[in-house]
């Protein structure tokens, strides 16, 4: 795992020292590699003894460890999405800079993936009478993508664009049914109130995003973790966009493949359905 992933993936829980010393590091990483632990904790404003812990958070040895990792980073390797443009860059440079980034996000959603919480969420989901999808902006996209694919293999999966006929459409949700939310953050009102409605209706809850602790995973069975790969204040929901669909692919194709012949004969009448409008 890359150094500056191990960095940012926890950033909104750092305290605010530690949140100092990431950011130094992230903007010198050179004079970081350089530095003795002294110097860096002079030059960033804290402790020597806080660089230590930092480290140790981190899941180093200690500084010298953490030092030999941060130096084998390529030069060229980007944190997030948000660091990708540059007024100077081509746009050669910006392929290249986004193949980088997607091939480490790909790298870095599929190490994360606890398989063990896949299976439950695919075996809940394949004895469910319903499915039920909650989502906002970008990952409203990824519900919507998800269901889409569900219904073409006769899966009753329920979603709808505007919020509040999301959250009415769970006033029907039972103890038969499966909940799935996609929220990057954890921590959109909307979307956990109707985790926690469905909660305790009995539904067996699924949850999609980047922290273990979150107000999210509190109404959730299931959790399945993506990478954070985002600031606050960001371009757009790109990383968590991308690698919310690794998640939601992976549990359409292990519906699928439960039952290939008949995932075939819904996808052929599935197909002719639709040539029927040309």
């Amino acid at each position: 795992m890359s150094c500056i992933y191990k960095i940012t993936e926890d950033m909104s829980n750092y305290t605010v020292t530690e949140k100092k010393l990431a950011d130094y590091i992230l903007d010198h990483r050179r004079e970081t590699t350089l530095s003795s632990t002294k110097e860096l904790a002079e030059r960033s404003g804290v402790s020597p003894s806080a660089v230590v812990r930092f480290t140790q958070r981190l899941g180093y040895s200690g500084f010298v460890a953490f030092k030999v990792d941060l130096a084998s980073d390529g030069d060229d390797e980007i944190a997030n999405f948000d660091d990708i443009l540059l007024e100077q860059d081509s746009i050669s440079d910006v392929v290249r800079k986004s193949k980088a980034l997607n091939t480490r996000l790909q790298e870095e959603s599929y190490r994360l993936l606890n398989i063990n919480s896949l299976a439950k969420a695919v075996d809940a989901m394949q004895s469910s009478q319903r499915i039920f999808l909650f989502g906002i902006g970008a990952s409203g996209i990824v519900c919507m993508d998800l269901m889409e694919k569900l219904s073409r293999i006769n899966r009753l999966t329920i979603f709808h664009h505007d919020f509040h006929d999301q959250l009415a459409a769970t006033t029907h949700i039972g103890s038969q049914d499966v909940a799935l939310a996609v929220s990057y953050s954890g921590k959109t009102h909307e979307v956990n109130t109707a985790m926690r409605y469905a909660k305790e209706q009995g539904a067996t809850t699924v949850a999609i995003t980047q922290f273990e602790k979150s107000p999210l995973t509190r109404y959730s069975d299931i959790l399945l973790r993506i990478p954070s790969n985002e600031r606050e204040i960001r371009l757009g929901a790109i990383a968590s966009r991308n690698a919310s669909l690794i998640v939601t692919d992976l549990i359409y194709m292990c519906l699928a493949k439960n039952d290939l012949e008949q995932t075939k004969e819904y996808l052929v009448k599935t197909k002719e359905a639709i040539l029927r409008l040309h």
